[in-house]
């Protein structure tokens, strides 16, 4: 349980340091989230079989959408224990322009 609570931890890092990630998702119909005593990594799921990432993206993206999903994959395969990572493209938000 320790180890999924460090390795979410670590995936959460990663997609939220890939411009493009305005934060992570909590879930649309179940909560997204690893669980451990006492702590709770939103945004992020474990599993045995895989690790899942719910991204909120930045409106208007620096790439497409599923380019941003595929470069958030990347950074969290290497801290993903040799699961196959999956990132879900939850919500936007929109950046606000200080010019307009």
């Amino acid at each position: 349980m320790a180890d999924d609570l460090q390795m979410a931890r670590a995936v959460q890092d990663a997609a939220l340091a890939t411009e493009g990630v305005a934060s992570l998702g909590t879930g649309r119909w179940a909560e997204a989230a690893t669980y451990g005593a006492g702590e709770k990594v939103t945004g992020v799921v474990v599993s045995p079989d895989e690790v899942r990432v719910h991204i909120v993206a930045n409106y208007p993206p620096p790439e497409s959408l599923q380019a941003l999903a595929e470069r958030v994959r990347e950074r969290v395969a290497s801290r993903a224990g040799g699961r196959p990572a999956m990132v879900v493209v939850e919500d936007i938000e929109v950046v606000r322009d200080e010019n307009l």
